[in-house]
């Protein structure tokens, strides 16, 4: 659908009851904080005002999805979707955004963007958002204990080679790292959930050898599971097993930082990040998680207005690198990546040029594949269940294989999600 082309039948989006051009939702509020920003400097240059909604991440896709039930009645003109949660406007006819895929090839900005992060707002071939974070996941790790024990570890160029030297050199009673989450390594090794095509993953050879590999380095002394880890991820406990000196190490996003960084303010300016090491000689040191991406809306009268302001907050060096300085999210925009101001030293990270790390690493962050069942499959089949595996009370074939049943009946039903 071309974007200014307006839907059949759909009501004024509640922009106008405000005074506002356009409406744009979102659920974080540090997107809510820099969109505003976005939004007075658009209506200084255009004359246009964009009226920014901060919703309860709780309640704002359940709301949207309403609206749109009731023709776009109260929807807005552009919506962030959560990653997790985009599948569950996949079902249905058709999707409920405005397909991107010739605007920005005729613009180039196909080019211009990760196309592994596009993956997460793409669909049988049409991307329908634009991902606001590269979300590189790397390793960050303390650099004192690594330091007295003499080794870099960015130098370990495998897992081989890290777990080596872990066992060897960090103090007894230390571990690397507490244990990973399933999908961010899985993504490491090139498999997801899901494949390109939509297409259950789960329970395939490569997921299941990456949840034994991950119980082995735990069952080694490599990893571990620190209380609370498993269920509620890094809790005060946590913290405490990183003071104590008996963890050194995170395998986590960018985005991290900022959790470290709130929960845990005297690790400040105590750590460092460098590359995953590689499951082989010359192999991926870069994972992925998470992710929200701007979408607009197919119900929208203004959706040529709505692509303008898109392109304006999304698609320019200014906005992206005012995004990463504001609110730490590095972007996938990659004209962005070589901007002075990408490489100013990071006082979390003690003055490292995290931007350059990520600049290096961003190219070959891996994609995450979609699917109207992939809310499903992680919200219903697995979450409730994978910590039976984590501690060992399951097998990875008896959980991923259950979860993957389930929604492939599904799916060969053709039944809605949910």
């Amino acid at each position: 659908m071309a974007i200014g082309a307006a839907a059949a039948g759909c009501t004024q989006p509640t922009a106008a009851s405000s005074g506002a051009d356009l409406e744009l939702w979102t659920f974080a509020s540090t997107h809510a904080g820099w969109f505003e920003q976005m939004a007075k400097e658009f209506e200084q240059q255009t004359g246009r005002k964009v009226k920014v909604s901060l919703i309860a991440g709780g309640t704002i896709f359940e709301q949207l999805l309403i609206n749109l039930k009731a023709g776009g009645l109260n929807a807005p003109d552009l919506c962030d979707i959560e990653q997790g949660s985009f599948g569950s406007f996949l079902i249905g006819r058709s999707v409920p955004f405005v397909d991107l895929t010739s605007t920005l090839r005729e613009k180039g900005y196909d080019k211009q963007l990760v196309e592994a992060r596009q993956a997460l707002y793409s669909w049988q071939g049409a991307a329908y958002g634009i991902e606001h974070a590269l979300t590189p996941v790397t390793l960050f790790y303390l650099r004192e204990p690594w330091e007295k024990a003499g080794v870099d570890p960015g130098t370990l160029e495998t897992w081989d080679e890290f777990s080596a030297a872990a066992l060897e050199v960090l103090p007894p009673g230390t571990r690397a790292l507490p244990i990973p989450t399933h999908d961010w390594v899985l993504r490491q090794r090139g498999g997801d959930y899901f494949d390109a095509d939509g297409n259950v993953a789960i329970d395939g050879e490569l997921s299941i050898d990456t949840m034994n590999w991950m119980l082995d380095q735990e069952r080694k002394g490599v990893f571990a599971t620190p209380p609370g880890w498993l269920t509620d991820g890094a809790t005060p406990a946590v913290w405490a097993e990183f003071r104590a000196g008996r963890l050194t190490s995170l395998y986590v996003p960018d985005w991290y930082a900022g959790t470290i960084a709130s929960t845990a303010d005297d690790f400040v300016g105590k750590w460092a990040a460098c590359p995953l090491p590689a499951f082989e000689p010359g192999g991926r040191r870069v994972s992925c998680a998470g992710g929200t991406g701007l979408t607009i809306l197919k119900t929208s009268k203004k959706q040529e207005l709505a692509w303008q302001f898109m392109e304006f907050a999304m698609l320019r060096v200014p906005a992206v690198v005012a995004r990463y300085k504001a609110i730490n999210l590095y972007p996938p925009f990659i004209p962005a990546w070589d901007d002075p101001a990408m490489h100013d030293p990071i006082p979390f990270f003690a003055g490292q040029d995290i931007g350059e790390l990520y600049s290096q690493l961003g190219k070959d962050v891996p994609p995450e594949y979609q699917s109207p069942y992939r809310p499903q499959l992680i919200g219903q089949e697995l979450s409730p269940y994978i910590l039976d595996v984590y501690q060992r009370r399951a097998t990875p074939q008896e959980v991923f294989g259950r979860a993957a049943d389930v929604v492939r009946a599904k799916q060969e039903r053709g039944g809605t999600v949910g």
